[in-house]
């Protein structure tokens, strides 16, 4: 008879493989719209500000579900969290090109938001829970949000072409029933551990925040950053629409190589945790200063998408790993609060880009006010190695139940490696 040990371990490149497929099919939506903003600011008579409530609706729905998701997860399991979820989104995603009004259609994206923020978390949280394997599949799991992010961009002018732009629409909600399929068969033994603090401790954790504000300016800005991308390439760099969405897609796809290789570089302990964080930050501050330079060039572009590229993409793994293994705040929780707090520029970034474009005319004044964000997470990489050594020794020291000491010894992975 086979030990559950040997099951669980079995299983996990399975439940990788279908946590990333999933993940996948959702992130589309973060930038499907974005090859059709001429489109839709033609039909809706809408200004480049209120299409940038595409994007607001959308992460403010992620917002939303983070918290909640995080509790529940923590709670009843990560798997039935991830099901319910994939299937919100879904029928967000495939009644939005069914409502005529503007006001529904951002009604709409507000629910497929909300059902990609949990399903997001719960997705995470069975990729920290692989053993061995959890820095490689966090990696494999944030790349997978980067190739939904650029097929998006890559496939959606040819679905217009095809059905018009709420036939794409409808075609890129149907692949969430495949997802929501997938966690019906797919079955995982999850352990519930017993010694973690909930909601308020996580509100008051330092090293949560200083993730948090880290990720808020890689992760979140790369996507703030990558929706205005396609026109960026079309007004400055005079592409085709359909050529310049190819290649702003390809800068999300890199993502599927640069987050893995996070992973990679974190499992082979080239560098540790923090030391990644801090560097991918600098390199997406470089990237932001180069796209936002008065004096345009197209060599300058490229050089400024490919550091934003890597910027945004790398420390993927380092810092949802380090957010699971805090010794004093549930994995859910944690993890859903490093999301939360990221979410200022995924939520206030692209409509304050579209709004500053319309006032100025300008890429220097809209990405360059984005560099705050970017300075932000500089300062909270940089303190982010003390507040996680301090919350770790703090942890072993506050855990005076016998039987939780226990649950946190044998339940949890252990810490990833980290430069401090």
């Amino acid at each position: 008879m086979r030990s559950p040990l040997f099951e669980q371990r079995r299983s996990a490149p399975w439940r990788i493989f279908a946590a990333c497929l999933t993940l996948l099919i959702l992130t589309v939506q973060y930038t499907n719209y974005s090859p059709l903003i001429p489109e839709l600011r033609a039909t809706l008579q809408i200004s480049a500000g209120e299409v940038g409530l595409f994007s607001t609706l959308l992460f403010l729905g992620l917002t939303l579900a983070y918290l909640p998701a995080g509790v529940l997860i923590d709670r009843y399991g990560a798997r039935p969290v991830l099901l319910a979820s994939t299937l919100l989104a879904t029928c967000g995603a495939l009644l939005l090109p069914l409502v005529p009004h503007f006001g529904w259609l951002l009604a709409m994206r507000l629910v497929t938001g909300l059902g990609i923020g949990g399903a997001f978390v719960a997705g995470a949280s069975l990729a920290a829970g692989s053993g061995r394997l959890a820095a490689l599949a966090q990696g494999l799991y944030g790349g997978s949000t980067q190739v939904g992010a650029g097929l998006g961009l890559l496939l959606t002018p040819y679905l217009t072409r095809l059905f018009g732009w709420r036939g794409a629409f409808f075609c890129w909600g149907l692949p969430g029933l495949l997802g929501a399929l997938i966690w019906l068969l797919v079955d995982v033994a999850e352990q519930h551990p017993l010694r973690q603090g909930g909601l308020r401790r996580g509100l008051r954790s330092g090293a949560v925040w200083s993730l948090g504000l880290a990720h808020m300016g890689t992760f979140g800005l790369g996507n703030a950053i990558a929706t205005w991308i396609a026109l960026y390439l079309v007004q400055l760099d005079h592409l085709p629409l359909a050529l310049a969405a190819t290649c702003g897609s390809l800068a999300l796809l890199s993502g599927m190589l640069f987050r893995p290789l996070g992973g990679l570089i974190l499992g082979r302990r080239w560098l540790g945790s923090i030391t990644l964080v801090r560097l991918m930050a600098l390199f997406c501050c470089a990237g932001i200063i180069c796209l936002a330079l008065p004096w345009h060039s197209t060599p300058l572009s490229w050089i400024g998408i490919t550091l934003t590229a890597i910027g945004s993409s790398a420390p993927y793994a380092a810092i949802f790993n380090e957010a699971a293994s805090l010794s004093s705040v549930g994995k859910g929780v944690a993890q859903s609060l490093v999301s939360v707090i990221s979410s200022p520029t995924l939520i206030m970034g692209p409509p304050l880009i579209g709004f500053l474009l319309d006032q100025t005319a300008s890429y220097s004044d809209a990405f360059g006010i984005m560099l705050l964000f970017s300075a932000l997470a500089i300062v909270a990489a940089l303190v982010a190695g003390p507040a996680i050594a301090r919350e770790h020794w703090g942890g072993y020291y506050s855990v005076t139940d016998p039987l939780q000491s226990m649950a946190t010894t044998s339940g949890e992975p252990s810490p990833s490696t980290r430069s401090e």
